[in-house]
């Protein structure tokens, strides 16, 4: 189930972050080391979910560092996606290549949406769309537009180094796909690009994923 997250290529590793131990690299080891307990253990599985896949693509693995806006520095060639609930970890890795520019992934616990969250969170097409369903279904579809937005943020982010608010994406559903559209244009996507990404539900949580390709991210165009 979860290798029908993303494209063929794109390597998934799972764990545990209540597990998490020192990764042996200082220079990641350093970046929490004023943080609390789990946070760190968190921290630490992610990234040794993240050599993982490295590995069974085939690279040696190595120090994933830290960007100053907290996002992972991959190796060069590398692109990749790490995320976890307080139970759940994954991290997925790929080849940068033209069909897979970067990847985006969210984890979320299968649990309703509080409605107080979903004006923040929904755009009125949106929100008009959770009203419209059957009593006991809109919180749940809810929380799905919420991972949705939130893999397609991490999805675009490393190419365009834009932070989108809520409202800058709109969701719609096919089944367990579903598309997230750009409601502005930002540097490679003109406004109403559409990224596709595909939701699935794992040991008790949401799984959403995007895979941006060239035929969507235009680099240097400004629309």
């Amino acid at each position: 189930m979860l290798w029908d997250l993303f494209p063929d290529g794109v390597q998934i590793a799972v764990g545990d972050p209540r597990a998490g131990e020192p990764t042996g690299y200082p220079d990641e080891e350093a970046h929490v080391s004023s943080a609390v307990p789990s946070r760190r253990s968190e921290f630490f599985a992610g990234r040794e979910c993240a050599r993982k896949a490295i590995a069974d693509l085939g690279y040696q693995p190595t120090v994933i560092g830290v960007h100053p806006d907290r996002s992972p520095i991959w190796p060069n060639g590398l692109i990749g996606t790490i995320s976890h609930s307080s139970t759940l970890c994954l991290a997925a890795v790929a080849r940068q290549k033209d069909d897979a520019l970067s990847i985006g992934l969210d984890i979320e616990p299968d649990s309703p949406l509080p409605e107080g969250m979903w004006d923040t969170i929904c755009t009125s097409n949106e929100r008009t769309w959770l009203d419209g369903l059957p009593g006991g279904q809109s919180a749940r579809q809810a929380l799905r537009i919420f991972t949705a937005k939130e893999s397609a943020y991490k999805a675009q982010y490393p190419l365009t180094q834009e932070f989108f608010e809520f409202e800058d994406l709109e969701i719609s559903f096919d089944g367990h796909d579903f598309f997230a559209m750009l409601q502005r244009s930002v540097p490679g996507f003109s406004r109403g690009t559409k990224l596709r990404g595909r939701q699935v539900i794992y040991n008790g949580h949401v799984l959403s994923a995007v895979c941006v390709g060239s035929d969507q991210f235009k680099k240097g165009a400004v629309s």
